[in-house]
């Protein structure tokens, strides 16, 4: 985070009325997840069909951890890592890096592809995904593409083909998701329970920071928010990083949805 960004945070919180805690508690307060991650095994390898150079002068290189199944993700651009970071936050049960399809062009020319992103929804829909910067999308080209790979069956590995630039994988939305992911992983059900219970008494609009307010550890309830925050429950007025002073609004689940 850049200085600016700290004296702008700081500034808006003043102006919301949020005064900066700086007391160090009593004891020392740990994560108290309800379901205890093990390190007993170590990730299951890639299934991508195929493996990016570990350095590149020119685009970002990266692995992680697949939540959703404990398996290696390779990324190589720093659009597809943020990316990666949404996607796992979303209505997804399955996702994979980096999958070859062929296709024919309009001279009847085989050509491959490799799709940067597969997902299963969990509907049972597949889509293949392609992550480009804005400037590539614009071009004819590479929609055509896409448009024929679609209309001859996406090698019958998915339903329907789609694209992400920055627009979706913006630095505001991979932080929130990097939070999201974080809280699951950390996740307290009573914690979140009592946070949804706040959450019903709450009218209309509300910042973030007024949910924390007099607790003498806010980090337990910081956490079951980003929980819910994921699941649907509160999300920002405008779309945007979420800070303390954001605004939000409640969004509790219908009669029939599940909680």
């Amino acid at each position: 985070m850049r200085p600016e960004h700290h004296i702008k945070q700081h500034l808006m919180e003043k102006r919301a009325g949020f005064v900066p805690d700086h007391r160090i508690p009593a004891v020392v307060t740990h994560l108290r997840p309800t379901v205890i991650e093990t390190f007993d095994t170590m990730p299951k390898p890639s299934s991508a069909s195929r493996v990016p150079s570990a350095k590149s002068p020119f685009n970002t290189r990266a692995t992680a951890v697949n939540p959703l199944n404990d398996t290696i993700i390779l990324m190589e651009s720093a659009l597809e890592l943020k990316a990666g970071k949404i996607l796992k936050t979303m209505d997804v049960v399955e996702l994979r890096e980096q999958v070859k399809i062929e296709w024919v062009d309009l001279d009847g020319v085989v050509h491959t592809h490799t799709f940067d992103f597969w997902i299963r929804k969990r509907c049972g829909k597949r889509v293949a995904i392609a992550v480009k910067p804005f400037e590539k999308l614009a071009s004819k080209q590479l929609i055509d593409m896409l448009i024929l790979i679609k209309d001859q069956g996406i090698g019958g590995i998915a339903d329907d083909v789609s694209f992400i630039t920055e627009h979706f994988a913006s630095e505001y939305a991979a932080a929130n998701a990097e939070e999201i992911l974080f809280a699951r992983r950390a996740r307290n059900d009573a914690d979140v329970e009592e946070a949804k219970e706040l959450l019903r008494q709450v009218k209309g609009r509300i910042r973030f920071g007024e949910l924390l307010k007099g607790l003498d550890i806010q980090a337990f309830r910081r956490t079951a928010l980003w929980v819910l925050i994921g699941e649907g429950w509160l999300r920002p007025v405008i779309p945007a990083l979420i800070e303390d002073h954001t605004l939000m609004e409640v969004c509790p689940p219908q009669k029939g949805e599940s909680v």
